[in-house]
């Protein structure tokens, strides 16, 4: 009976080999920032996280910026998921437009944190003009 490193050690090399190549199936390597599809996800962030705010969304559940981006964030990352799922179904799993994507997911998040410092600064500016007008 071999000692349980050496058992250890050659169930990890089994696996290791046996196991499917893994590099890049579920990611999107697109890397253009600029891109239309970007700006889709920047705006589909900021209509997120205006849904948000509907009273549709429970009160406690939107009651906080920081909640709504997270809820934004969360649906932005299912949405990816799908994605993901649905291009490793189709095989075109890592190919640019297809998988996972880090930076549509970053622009999603990125429309919503806009909208909400764009709402912080609109309350913000408000509040100074009627304070001047009294």
């Amino acid at each position: 009976m071999a000692p349980p490193a050496i058992r250890c050690s050659m169930v990890v090399l089994a696996l290791s080999v046996a196991g499917a190549r893994a590099p890049a199936q579920w990611l999107d390597p697109d890397a253009c920032v600029t891109c239309p599809d970007k700006r889709i996800h920047f705006a589909a962030g900021v209509g997120l996280d205006l849904l948000a705010r509907g009273p549709w969304v429970a009160k406690p559940f939107h009651d906080h910026a920081w909640k709504r981006v997270l809820m934004t964030a969360t649906v932005a990352a299912s949405w990816e998921m799908l994605d993901a799922l649905q291009a490793r179904r189709e095989g075109k799993a890592g190919r640019p437009g297809y998988g996972f994507g880090p930076l549509d997911f970053a622009a999603t998040v990125a429309g919503a944190a806009t909208a909400e410092a764009l709402q912080a600064l609109g309350r913000k500016i408000v509040r100074r003009r009627s304070a001047a007008s009294r």
